[in-house]
This record gives structure tokens, C-alpha cells and sequence, in this order.
């Protein structure tokens, strides 16, 4: 048998005993036996190594087949819109859907193995590599541009494909098609961070265009009606290489920087206006010789008509205090965006006078590189990038954390003093709690204050962006998904009340992919309807608002879906199915929406549920129990915030989504997911049980906490926990458990002592062991099954963790050994341990080789002639610490990253 094999049986008798026995943690005696059996040398490296890879593999595969579900590769029977959509209905000239490629830190598995498996989905031969898991070294902001880039090119070479062969089911060959587009904030994000310049931006931008440029031009081959405008292609091309070698030789003491600006800005035949010439390609079809050339002109028309002389429509994300204090200079008022005691009206009164009376400021490069300001910055380049790089494509203006409309119409205000309100986007991130509530009644303010109207109606659209993944962080995944869906509603009758169908509303929902960032498992018409629902989809349509839906791709696994031509088009195919397939009755006629009064008590419950979480303290040590310590580096953003002037944020908030989202898997149970929704649903059960029946909406969320659950587990928690009680490492050492650990059991025990992460541990483990008992009520009388686990339900899993935990513990006993220090040492052997504890092995090892200066050894001087017995017996201690801890430990580490990585699979996550 197997170790893997005789590891499962092993968890499966546990399980079994944990049936009659309340006090067994199935996974807690896993990896008590784990760690006794490498103790006694009864398992050895090689075995651990196979049985990794054995799991590797298992994963691998589980992984491959999900893919092809989730990409379309493989037919899903639930799919609502395997079927189509009526072609004849469609109007080509109108914006579909947008993928939007962004970069949260979700890298941490390696690039050629994030293709791989999307070849090996695509091929239906999953093949796992050896190191399948191992996690990337590091990730640098060039390197997330241009994996976004190449997910970019697929995408929309997938559009291209798919607008192509919509256009030959109809007649007209004189339409610029403008279905469907691709955009990315890759390299223009700025909310939080200050470690990208204005010049890694706009040499991005720059490179962004040239690499379209080489897009159009491998489109134009083979058609000699476009001989001209590939001539004028080419030329363009090579100058922006030129601009682009010379904005890359700028340095820190700004040597170059006059002759790059210069040599773009003195360009004068430079080519910028790419809705023109999309047009005068598009006039060329109607003089093909044959439909096939037609279509392809009109194809090249409608790809450069939607992403211009770029990759896609850029995204500049700030949040609204970097707005905040780029408008403190105003008149010397200090006009400020937030804040309970300003005069909002009176400000946006203000502004909005400023706006119809002021003239527009004129700027350089200089200007740009001296505003110190964020905000007026990311303003200035959007005004340069305008003006010098492409002047038709518009730039989204995303506002973070939003909340007050003075924020907007602050943003208004700049963008008109840059000369740019015509060509920007300016949309609110609406995600906290207070801007979810309140976001419809922030627009209405604008769209009844003239100024901002008047911006809308030239625009052509409003634009919003909803944030899933924070939101969830506020108040729990569904209850998220249900503020958002009524905030979108509420946004979509403002749009008809005020414009009444004179303009569009833009619609991009951001979530992540794996379900506790806002993503649905299963086809990808379960993805978009559970960000937009069909009822909400229907509701618009017979209001008559036309949505422009967009929704994000998030770096790694995101990617994953772009990673081949074939599986993006696949993607790109059944994402224009699923937003254009008609509700079925049954989603038009969803008692969940016609019980308002049942809904909104369920809503309100299950929010009040996740914010009394969310302020527990005990939540708090829960997500600080390892701080960030077991997740790998997975890209170039850090995991908190760059605190700005008025930003300070209670904790868990300062924690970013993704981070906290990832310790909630990587300990065990997707809280923000599963939890509350037992509790909420049993305030008034009957109704439930009724609603349940007939509700495709409820059925959608209730199978989103049930794919949580599957994958989550209180044992889970309740054992990483214990690694922080004292009383583990006492009864360890009380029970003679390991004799040869004695000493450092006692040393971990002192070290904890009370620990609050331990106490902390035990009393959100109790809340939410409590809720879940509303659950296991809650589907036991729907007739749900599988919700506890039962036979072959999450065995990998539950050995990943017990796995890890045994090496965890092994690590911390390896550091516990480390001889005392001396009474003058900079440290003390409780700052290894407390290190330790934390799960920051590298910062304990850092401290004990400063502390034994095992880094100093100079050159061998064995080669010296004359004779000596000295060494053989008397060799420092120092050098067998290299040996027996030091070299072990980082062994250890190894696997334990490997294992992050596993769990990560296990979520189809990998950040």
C-alpha cells in the first residue's frame, strides 16, 4: 500500500472514532501519527516526496477537468446558455461585454505551469509536471504585464474569431462591429501602492501600442486593399519602438528625459487617431472582391475601433483619499471628498460653477514628473497619454473605496481642468458597506447636479464598478452578491428615471476566481449570472437600459482561461452566450424577488451576521494567527496597503481581499463564504423551505456556500489552532510523547503561554461551529445531502493538512532546539520562537545566523602543513547547527511551500 493510500485509511478510521468519540479531530491525530512515525525515521524523505507528487497528481488532474468545465471546453448539462442567442436580434454597433485583465497578487504558480495545465485541459491529457506546485521565486511588475498581455492577445484574437463569425450570419457589410473588448489596469493600478512611477506607466502604454500596432499589421497581410494603411502602420510602429527605447534609457537623475519628451512630443505626423482610421478601414469593405475579405476588413475595423492603439482600454485606479488630497490645494479651501462634516452639496455646487466657468490648464512631461500629488498624476498621464499616444480611446478612471459624491465630482472637476472630462471614465469602486448602501443615492445626487449630467450625457454612459471581493471582506460573500445586485438595480432605474435611455450604463464587476473572491464554480454562465443575475439582466431590459457589462480576470488563474488560443476562445464564446441568452421564465418569475419582505430580512440577517464577525476580536487573531506567513510571494503588490495621510484602517480591513481570503483557505474554512447563511435562512426556515423550491437565485447561492463547505472544515481550523495552545505542547511533553523533545515542547509551551491567537482560535471556532448547526438543519430539510462529510468527501484535503501540520510542528521543535545565547546577544532565543510561532521561519533563521555567524566562514585553511588532532574532537557546535537544524529546517520549508501551493489547488486558487 501506498503512504498516500495508508494515510487515507488511516484518516478514515479517525474519522470514523471522531464519530463516537467527540474529542477526536480526525485531522489533529493524522498528523499526530504523521509526525510520530518521521520522529521514529518510520517514513523518510524519498516517501514524503512520492507522496507529494501521488497528491500532486490527484489534484492535477481534479484541476484539468475542472478547467474544461469552467472555460466550455467540456459541455456542462446545466449550462442555461449552451443553446445561443438569436443573431438577427443583435446589434453589432453596441458593447456587449468586456473582459477586464487585472493583476492581483494571484502569481504564485509557476508560468509554464499555469499553460500547461490550460494544454493539458485543452488536450484532455492531464500530464502533471514534477514540480507542479513548486511556487515562483518572485514576481515583478513587468513580468504581471506581460503575462496580461499574452492573455490579452488571446482574448482577443478569441473576439476576433467569434465577432467574425457572427458578422457572416448577416447581411450588412458596412458596420463597425463593437461587440465585444478587453481591457486592463496591469501596470496603471495605484490604489495602495506606491512603488509604480509615472514613467513605468506610460512606457507600458507605449509598448502596449506598439505591440497593436504589430496586431493590426499581421491582420492587414494578404489584403492589398489595406497595402496604404499597413504602410502607415509600419511607420508608426517603428517610431513608437524609438519612443520606447527612449523612455527606458531615463534614469534615476532624469538623464534622457528631455530628449525622450522631446522626440515624442516633436513628432508631428505621429499617429493618435485610431477611431478615424477604424472607420477608413471599415469604408475599404464595401471594395473587397469576396465576403471573406470583407468580413476580415471589417473585423480588423471593429478590433481597432475597441482597443485603438493598445492592448485594451487602460484602467488608472487610485482611491479616493489620494483624490482627497489632490484637492487640498483648491483655492487654498481645502476642498476635501470625504468626511462627515463637510458640506457636500455646497462643495459639488461649487465645483460644478468651476467646471461651466474655468478655463483647462495646459501640461508637459515636466509638469507630470514633478506633481507629487497621486491623483493629479494619474490625471496628467492620463492627459499625456491622450494627447501622445492614441486620443480616441477612452481611459476608465477607477475611484476606489468611494463613498461621497463630492469624491466624483472632485474627479470631474481635475478631469476638466486636464482637458480630458470627454475622454475619461471617471466610475466609483463601490465595495465597503457604506458605499454599497448609499452608491445609488451618491449618483442620483450627480445626475441632478448639471455640471455632472451634462459630463454623462457627452459620455454616452455612467459607469460603476462593484467590488466582490472587499465587499465579501465587509459583509460575507452572499450577503455581498445581494447588496450588489440591489445597488445595481437601484443605479439601472436612476439611469432610466434621468436619461431615459440616452445613454448606456457600464456595468464592471471585479471578483476573483476562486469562490471566496465572488467567482461561481461550474459553467461560465453560472460565473455571469451570479455577478449579474438574469433577474437583474431582465429588469434592465424591459426598463430599457442597455448594459455594458464587464467583468475581471485576476493575474494567475485568471490567465488560465487565456492561456492557448483554444481554451480562450472557448471563454469568449460562451461569455458573449451568457450574456446574451434571454431569462428562462423561471428566473424572470423568482419568488425570492416577489418575497421582498423574506429577502430583505434574509439580506439583513445574514449582513448583520458577517459585520458582528468582522468586529469580533476573536476574528481578528483568527487571520492573525500566521499573519501572512503561509502564503507564498505571488506578486508585486504587497499584501497591505501603502498607509497614506488620513488612510489609517482597523484591522482585518488593512488586510487586502486576496491575502485575506487566501489565510481563511489556507487554514482551513471559507468563513466569508459558508458561514451566516444557516443562521439567516432559519430565521424564518418555512418561508426558506418554500421559497427554496422555486427560486433559481437561492438555489444559486445556497450551492455557492455548499461548494465552500465542501472544501472547508472546523477540524481544519481547530487543528492549526492547536499548534498555538500551550496545553498541546505541555501534554506532549506530560504524556512522554517523543522523549528526545521534551526540552523543546516545555520551551514552545513558556513561550505561548496565554496566547490570545490560541484563545481567539477556540472562540471563533465555537461561533462558528454554532452556526453551522443552522446549516446542517437548514439542508437536511431542503433535502441537500453531502454537507457533512461522509466516505471519499475531502480526503486530500484533510491529508494536505495534517501533512503540514506535522512538519509545522517538526520546524518549530528543530527551532526550539537552538542553543541559548549569550547574555550580550542583540536577540534572545524568544524572538526565534516567537518568529517561529508566527510561521516566519526565515526571519528565526536570519536571527541564528547573525547569532552564530554561521554566514562568516571564510575559505578552507585545512591545506596547512603542519599536523593537529584538535578538530576531530573538539568541532564547534556551530557548524552542527548548519547540519541538524538549520539545513533540515529549510528542507522543511521547501515542502511547506509546495503544500501552500496544494491547498491553494484544492480552491482552484492560486493566490
Amino acid at each position: 500500500m501506498s503512504l498516500k493510500d495508508a494515510l487515507i485509511a488511516r484518516l478514515t478510521d479517525f474519522r470514523e472514532q471522531g464519530k463516537i468519540i467527540a474529542d477526536i479531530n480526525p485531522i489533529s491525530a493524522l498528523a499526530d501519527e504523521l509526525s510520530e512515525r518521521l520522529y521514529k525515521g518510520q517514513i523518510t524523505q524519498s516517501e514524503l516526496e512520492t507522496l507529494m507528487e501521488d497528491i500532486s497528481g490527484d489534484l492535477w488532474q481534479a484541476q484539468t477537468a475542472y478547467l474544461r468545465v469552467k472555460s466550455g471546453l467540456e459541455a456542462d448539462p446545466n449550462d442555461a446558455a449552451r443553446d445561443g442567442f438569436d443573431v438577427t436580434q443583435l446589434d453589432f454597433t453596441r458593447p456587449v461585454y468586456g473582459a477586464v485583465f487585472t493583476a492581483h497578487p494571484v502569481f504564485a504558480m509557476q508560468r509554464d505551469n499555469a499553460h500547461k495545465i490550460a494544454q493539458d485541459a485543452v488536450a484532455n491529457q492531464p500530464a502533471c509536471p514534477a514540480n507542479a506546485y513548486a511556487p515562483r521565486n518572485g514576481i515583478t511588475l513587468a513580468d504581471e504585464h506581460e503575462e496580461a498581455m499574452q492573455a490579452v492577445e488571446h482574448a482577443r484574437a478569441a473576439m476576433r474569431q467569434v465577432t467574425r463569425a457572427l458578422l457572416a450570419q448577416q447581411p450588412r457589410r458596412d458596420i463597425v462591429p463593437r461587440l465585444l473588448s478587453a481591457s486592463s489596469w496591469v501596470g496603471y493600478d495605484l490604489d495602495g501602492r506606491d512603488d509604480i512611477s509615472w514613467i513605468d506607466s506610460f512606457r507600458l502604454r507605449l509598448e502596449e501600442k506598439r505591440r497593436a500596432l504589430e496586431l493590426y499589421l499581421a491582420q492587414c497581410a494578404d489584403q492589398p486593399l489595406l497595402d496604404e494603411i499597413a504602410a502607415r502602420l509600419t511607420l508608426e510602429r517603428d517610431a513608437t519602438a524609438a519612443d520606447i527605447a527612449n523612455f527606458a534609457k531615463i534614469d534615476s537623475a532624469k538623464s534622457g528625459f528631455v530628449e525622450a519628451a522631446n522626440q515624442l512630443t516633436g513628432r508631428a505626423d505621429k499617429l493618435t487617431g485610431s477611431a478615424a482610421l477604424a472607420e477608413e478601414i471599415a469604408a475599404l469593405a464595401a471594395k473587397a472582391d469576396t465576403d471573406d475579405a470583407a468580413l476580415d476588413i471589417l473585423t480588423l475595423a471593429g478590433d481597432m475601433a475597441c482597443h485603438g492603439f493598445g492592448m485594451g482600454e487602460i484602467h488608472l485606479r487610485i482611491n479616493a483619499v489620494q483624490l482627497r488630497n489632490a484637492m487640498r490645494s483648491v483655492d487654498g479651501r481645502a476642498v476635501l471628498t470625504s468626511g462627515e462634516h463637510v458640506p457636500s452639496r455646497l462643495l459639488i455646487d461649487r465645483l460644478g460653477r468651476r467646471i461651466e466657468n474655468e478655463e483647462s490648464w495646459q501640461i508637459n512631461f515636466v509638469n507630470l514628473d514633478e506633481e507629487m500629488a497621486t491623483a493629479r498624476r494619474q490625471f496628467m498621464l492620463a492627459t499625456q497619454i491622450l494627447k501622445h499616444v492614441d486620443s480616441d480611446i477612452p481611459i476608465r478612471f477607477l475611484i476606489a473605496e468611494c463613498e461621497q459624491p463630492i469624491t466624483l465630482m472632485s474627479a470631474l472637476y481635475l478631469a476638466h481642468k486636464f482637458g480630458i472630462a470627454d475622454q475619461l471614465d471617471i466610475s466609483p469602486l463601490l465595495e465597503t458597506t457604506f458605499g454599497l448602501e448609499h452608491g445609488a443615492k451618491m449618483m442620483e445626487q450627480l445626475c441632478e447636479t448639471p455640471a455632472y449630467r451634462h459630463y454623462l450625457e457627452k459620455r454616452g454612459r455612467l459607469s460603476i464598478q462593484t467590488g466582490f471581493s472587499d465587499a465579501g471582506r465587509f459583509m460575507g460573500q452572499i450577503a455581498a452578491n445581494l447588496a450588489i445586485e440591489r445597488m445595481q438595480l437601484k443605479i439601472a432605474e436612476l439611469v432610466k428615471t434621468h436619461f431615459d435611455g440616452t445613454i448606456d450604463l457600464l456595468m464592471f464587476n471585479t471578483h476573483g476566481e476562486s469562490m471566496g473572491r465572488g467567482c461561481a464554480r461550474g459553467a461560465i454562465d453560472n460565473r455571469q449570472q451570479f455577478i449579474f443575475s438574469a433577474y437583474a439582466r431582465e429588469k434592465c431590459r424591459q426598463m430599457g437600459v442597455h448594459v455594458q457589462h464587464q467583468s475581471s480576470f485576476q493575474g494567475g488563474d485568471g490567465y488560465r482561461l487565456f492561456a492557448n488560443p483554444e481554451i480562450a476562445l472557448s471563454v469568449i464564446d460562451h461569455l458573449l452566450r451568457a450574456e446574451l441568452r434571454p431569462a428562462s421564465p423561471a428566473e424572470i418569475d423568482d419568488p425570492f424577488y416577489a418575497e421582498s419582505s423574506f429577502a430583505l430580512d434574509m439580506f439583513l440577517a445574514l449582513k448583520a451576521w458577517h459585520e458582528k464577525l468582522f468586529f469580533d476580536p476573536h476574528y481578528i487573531e483568527l487571520l492573525d494567527m500566521f499573519g501572512t506567513n503561509l502564503l507564498p510571494v505571488s506578486g508585486s503588490r504587497p499584501s497591505k496597503r501603502v498607509v497614506q495621510a488620513g488612510m489609517g484602517r482597523r484591522d482585518p480591513s488593512k488586510i487586502r481581499a486576496i491575502p485575506h481570503n487566501a489565510i481563511l483557505q489556507q487554514t482551513g474554512f471559507l468563513a466569508n463564504v459558508i458561514s451566516g447563511f444557516g443562521t439567516a435562512a432559519n430565521v424564518d426556515s418555512e418561508g426558506f423551505m418554500d421559497i427554496y423550491a422555486r427560486s433559481p437565485r437561492l438555489q444559486i447561492l445556497m450551492r455557492h456556500v455548499l461548494d465552500g463547505k465542501a472544501r472547508g472544515s472546523l477540524n481544519t481550523l481547530s487543528a492549526y489552532g492547536r499548534l498555538l495552545d500551550k496545553n498541546f505542547w505541555i501534554d506532549r511533553a506530560y504524556h512522554d510523547f517523543q522523549p528526545d523533545n521534551l526540552r523543546p515542547y516545555r520551551r514552545l509551551a513558556d513561550s505561548l503561554g496565554e496566547s490570545r491567537r490560541a484563545i481567539g482560535v477556540r472562540n471563533i471556532l465555537a461561533k462558528l461551529r454554532d452556526d453551522l448547526i443552522d446549516l446542517y438543519r437548514l439542508t437536511g430539510r431542503i433535502g441537500e445531502s453531502g454537507v457533512r462529510v461522509e466516505g471519499q468527501d475531502r480526503l486530500l484535503p484533510d491529508v494536505l493538512h495534517a501533512l503540514r501540520i506535522a512538519l509545522i510542528s517538526e520546524a518549530l521543535v528543530l527551532l526550539a532546539r537552538v542553543p541559548r545565547f549569550a547574555e550580550s546577544s542583540r536577540n534572545r532565543n524568544e524572538d526565534v520562537l516567537r518568529h517561529a510561532l508566527r510561521l516566519d521561519f526565515k526571519a528565526a533563521i536570519d536571527i541564528i545566523v547573525e547569532e552564530f555567524s554561521l554566514g562568516e566562514a571564510g575559505e578552507p585553511l585545512a591545506h596547512v602543513a603542519e599536523p593537529e588532532s584538535y578538530s576531530a574532537n573538539h568541532g564547534t557546535d556551530y557548524r552542527e547547527m548548519e547540519h541538524q537544524i538549520i539545513e533540515p529546517l529549510k528542507a522543511r520549508m521547501a515542502m511547506l511551500d509546495r503544500l501552500t501551493q496544494m491547498v491553494s489547488a484544492v480552491y482552484d486558487a492560486h493566490g
